[in-house]
Order: structure tokens, then sequence, then C-alpha cells
């Protein structure tokens, strides 16, 4: 499933290329302005903050609606602004809860955890430990968090979130691959001034792995009585492979040619 899974995020983003680098841009805001909170902290805590949870919200709000044009993508459709703006008529609550979620996170990172590290007892070493892996596994769950809420439409926002803690030990491997790709894909965005594969390509990576996920759960839903050890992948896969198709380089840089 990863060999193929790889291949489909590739083509993907090289077959909206243009688009992604574009949606990346509206990443530029929010992220300025998580600078800016840097920036002022010292000489105004108070404003810094209050310029931290407006950014930490922009992001959450733009979020939302990149899933939405890059779920049909991966869908093998075009995602265009009417996928945006139905984003927020249908699934506003998952953006504030995800902003929610971002806020405690980065509270912790920036306060709680230093705070009972410099106390300098057990005590304190163990609950910033425990905060830490507590972190760590919400992080690796939040990868989830927008492709669920658009693959089962029908689940409100903690509903999406129980789920997203659900998926990772059951697809341990694959969380850690993906977050793994997600750390190589945010320094080549660094590397190209945030275009390539951009926040928009990481956000479809993500897309793409949640859908293949979801063929393993479609089979064991529709089959009750089979267990995991029975999945058989290039069986599930087999639409997905004919639908990303036979590819060349020749192809992709000149497809007309094919």
């Amino acid at each position: 499933m990863i060999g193929f899974l790889i291949k489909k995020v590739f083509f993907d983003i090289w077959d909206n290329l243009l688009m992604l680098v574009l949606q990346s841009l509206g990443f530029v805001a929010p992220l300025g302005l998580f600078f800016l909170s840097g920036y002022i902290g010292d000489a105004n805590p108070v404003v810094s903050v209050i310029i931290l949870v407006l950014a930490v919200l922009a992001f959450s709000m733009y979020s939302l609606g990149i899933n939405a044009v890059v779920f049909g993508y991966s869908s093998y459709r075009k995602g265009g602004i009417r996928a945006f703006k139905d984003a927020f008529r249908f699934h506003i609550g998952h953006a504030f809860l995800h902003f929610g979620i971002c806020i405690v996170i980065a509270f912790m990172i920036l306060y709680g955890i230093p705070f009972y590290f410099s106390m300098s007892n057990y005590f304190g070493l163990i609950i910033g430990f425990m905060i830490f892996w507590i972190l760590v596994a919400t992080v690796l769950a939040m990868q989830y968090f927008f492709p669920l809420c658009f693959h089962m439409e029908g689940d409100g926002a903690f509903k999406t979130l129980k789920k997203c803690f659900l998926v990772v030990p059951d697809n341990l491997g694959t969380t850690l691959f993906l977050a793994l790709r997600s750390v190589i894909d945010l320094a080549l965005t660094a590397l190209t001034a945030s275009m390539i594969p951009g926040l928009a390509g990481i956000a479809l990576s993500r897309m793409d792995t949640t859908r293949l996920l979801m063929k393993k759960y479609d089979f064991l839903e529709a089959n009750p009585d089979c267990k995991r050890k029975d999945i058989n992948w290039e069986d599930l896969l087999y639409e997905e492979r004919k639908l990303v198709g036979p590819r060349s380089l020749k192809g992709m840089i000149f497809p007309w040619k094919d």
C-alpha cells in the first residue's frame, strides 16, 4: 500500500501543481502572523498572544477550505472555489475544534512543558514527559482530522476527532510514515519558499493516505467475518491503480504526446 501511496501522491501533486502552489500561498498570511507574534513577544506579550490566536484561527479556517479542495483532487475530480465555500457551510465546527486543539498544543509547548521541566523534581519530570507524549499522539492523530472530516461527512467534529485517535494505533506504520513524509515535505516547502509541495500539497498527501485507508475499513465493514490479515491490498487498490493509470516521464512533461 505504501508504494502505491507514494505514486498516487506524486501524480496527484504533479497533476494539480499550479493550483497547489497558488493555494499554498494563502498560508503566507497566518504564517506571517505567527512570525509577527514572536517578533513582538518581548515588547508586548498581550498583543503577541492576541496575534498568535488570530494566526491559529486563520490557519485552521483556511486549512478547512483547502482540504475541501484537495479532497476533490484526491478523488480524481477538480475541487474549486465552490468546494472551498461549501466547507464552511457544512464543516465550520471542525475548523473551530481544530483551532481549539492547536491553541492547546501551542500553549503546552510554549508554557506547560517548560513549566513542569523547570520544577527540577521527579514530579515535574514525569508530568512533563506525560504531556509531551500526549502531544505527540495528538499531533499524529490530527494528521487525519480534516481528511476524515470529508471522507466521513456525516460525522460531527468530536466524532471525527475520536476516530482520528482510533486510526493511529490501527495504522501505526502508515501514520509514522505519513509523519516522516510531512517533515520532509515541510523541509522542501521551506527550501522552495512555500511552493513545492507546499502546505496544500501536504494536505493532499494526508487526504490520499486517508482515502486508501478507507478502502480497508470499507472492506472490513462489508466482510465482518474477515480479519486484517485477510486484506489483499492488490485487490483493494485495483480501481485506484486504474484511475491513476500507467505514467511515463514523457507523458508527465508532454501529456499530449502520449
